[in-house]
């Protein structure tokens, strides 16, 4: 907002906003903001109110990107984590949550799945499912038999590691931390566990969570429920407050959403959902909106790896973004281009990409470390190592892997202990020659791309949250596959859609074709929920390519 200048009724609006949020005096408070609202000017400007030091202060969410976001945006003001990094540190600093675990126990992601392998050797017999059981706090489970396992791998995975902290404060066995200010992103994504981890740590600290049950993509993946900001909001434990205007999207791609949400309330839809305002603001988007007044709409004939026109359509759009639009993501630290696409299109718009020079970020937000090269790299440090000998046991999948584990089962033998001389001389050979490589920085980094080049990322819808672009590209929009059922259409799938075109900041591109690798298709029923006349239709076949001969 310009000095000097008088505020707009969307300004003033906003200002209003923004206030009731800082100077309201309750403990606990509820801000409802949807995409691009404001939220981190409003953590922002409460850190800055807060008393006491930064280190007093922290904010949690629960994926890499928008920590990563977070702390930059907040840097000095408080600390940042993923909800499990925040419960990482506890379990290292704090001798009665960790145990039994010892001081220099690991987190290796995989150790799930070979404490499930492990039920299953020992116990012959299909595994629980232990994650679930931890992520939903099944009062029914298994979970001693889990946490019985990582001690004696003296090693945690993600979700037994806010297991641990959550029963350890929940339980009085150790008491929470206190802070002057806790502040909580995206709840709508937080399962049982981490909603209740929350509420642990709200009881002795000042806390503000934050979220938009519109953007919950994560029910079928991490066992997460809008559901919990949507009692929040009604319990009357939090002071609610809403953040209204999106700052990020043009006014087409706000009116669709709106479209959008309408139709699903018709149908039946998002029937829990929290009525909230989503508005345009012109003060900051209104040049955007005049820009680009349509959505691109954009049909191919074909799609194929030899007849790749989602591929080269995408390339051709990427290749006409304006010089400053390409400058002012590389300076604000966005892509340029955001192409949300899932298999089996994926590949090939990667690969065309790639192919017209572009470099393609196309990072996943986890990777199993379930490779031999891990387990020598850790027998290379400690020979005895229960953690090192079970990942070369399940990579090598030994013959005698049952009754080595069967052997393992009360926790009283080491691992090293019960394998055969022969095996074990050879892996401790094999450990003690193994040389890890080094850590590439310009890879640990990430490449920078020259400001005069737009950088490109691909992703999934679940891997879009936290991030945003100048143009998004949402590809393989067909019935069947979003949505899978059109006639039974799940709100997640609404929510999927909603998340994809508010990454939006200047212009969205929904891309479908009538026919792949020989197999007709029909597009999304999500396109028709928009109103046509947002839409800007392109038919891409051969004559669109010899209209638009590329260089």
């Amino acid at each position: 907002m310009a000095e000097g200048k008088p505020l707009s009724s969307e300004e003033t609006e906003l200002k209003a906003a923004l206030e009731a949020v800082l100077s309201s005096p309750s403990q606990k408070k509820l801000v409802i903001a949807g995409p691009g609202t404001g939220k981190t000017v409003l953590f922002k400007q409460m850190l800055e109110l807060a008393t006491g030091e930064p280190d007093r202060r922290i904010v949690l969410t629960f994926i890499n990107t928008l920590k990563d976001d977070l702390k930059d945006d907040l840097a000095g003001l408080a600390e940042v984590f993923t909800l499990h990094s925040y419960c990482l540190g506890l379990l290292h600093s704090n001798a009665t949550l960790r145990a039994p675990l010892s001081p220099n126990f690991c987190c290796f992601p995989g150790l799930a799945s070979l404490i499930r392998r492990d039920w299953e050797l020992i116990e012959r017999n299909e595994a629980p499912q232990f994650v679930g059981e931890m992520r939903g706090l099944a009062e029914d489970n298994n979970i001693p038999f889990y946490l019985a396992r990582g001690q004696y791998y003296d090693a945690v995975d993600f979700d037994d590691t806010v297991y641990r902290v959550y029963e350890g404060l929940a339980s009085g066995r150790v008491v929470s931390n206190s802070y002057d200010l806790v502040l909580i992103d995206e709840y709508q994504d937080f399962n049982s566990l981490e909603a209740g981890l929350i509420e642990v740590l709200g009881k002795g600290s000042p806390i503000v969570i934050a979220g938009d049950d519109d953007q919950a993509l994560y029910s079928q993946l991490r066992g997460a429920s809008c559901d919990h900001i949507r009692q929040l909001r009604i319990s009357g434990e939090y002071e609610v407050f809403e953040l209204p205007f999106c700052m990020r999207c043009p006014k087409v791609v706000f009116d669709a959403v709106n479209d959008v949400l309408a139709k699903a309330s018709n149908l039946q839809k998002l029937k829990r959902r929290i009525n909230k305002p989503f508005k345009h603001f012109p003060p900051v988007k209104g040049l955007d909106s005049e820009k680009y007044p349509r959505i691109a709409l954009v049909e191919t004939s074909i799609q194929r790896r030899n007849v790749n026109y989602m591929g080269r359509y995408i390339a051709q759009a990427v290749e006409g973004i304006p010089h400053d639009e390409i400058v002012e993501a590389a300076c604000d630290g966005y892509p340029a281009a955001l192409v949300i696409v899932a298999q089996p299109y994926r590949g090939q718009i990667i690969e065309c990409l790639e192919s017209k020079g572009f470099e393609v970020d196309t990072r996943r937000e986890l990777e199993s470390q379930l490779k031999r090269e891990t387990g020598l790299s850790i027998l290379k440090k400690d020979r005895s190592s229960n953690l090192g000998w079970r990942i070369i046991l399940a990579v090598d999948a030994q013959p005698s892997l049952r009754d080595v584990i069967a052997a393992t089962a009360d926790g009283s033998r080491r691992l090293v202990d019960v394998l055969t001389a022969e095996f074990r001389e050879s892996v401790l050979d094999e450990a003690d020659a193994y040389e890890p490589p080094e850590e590439d920085a310009e890879e640990e980094q990430g490449i920078p791309v020259p400001a005069n080049s737009p950088s490109v990322r691909v992703t999934s819808f679940e891997g879009a949250k936290g991030l945003s672009a100048q143009h998004v590209f949402m590809a393989g929009l067909h019935n069947d596959e979003l949505p899978h059922d059109p006639k039974a259409i799940q709100d997640l799938e609404i929510c999927k859609f909603v998340v994809g075109l508010t990454r939006t900041r200047k212009q969205c591109s929904l891309i479908y074709t009538r026919n792949f690798a020989g197999h007709q298709k029909s597009r999304s029923s999500f396109i028709s929920w928009i109103d046509p006349s947002r839409l800007n239709y392109f038919k891409v076949d051969a004559a669109y390519w010899q209209k638009h001969v590329e260089d």
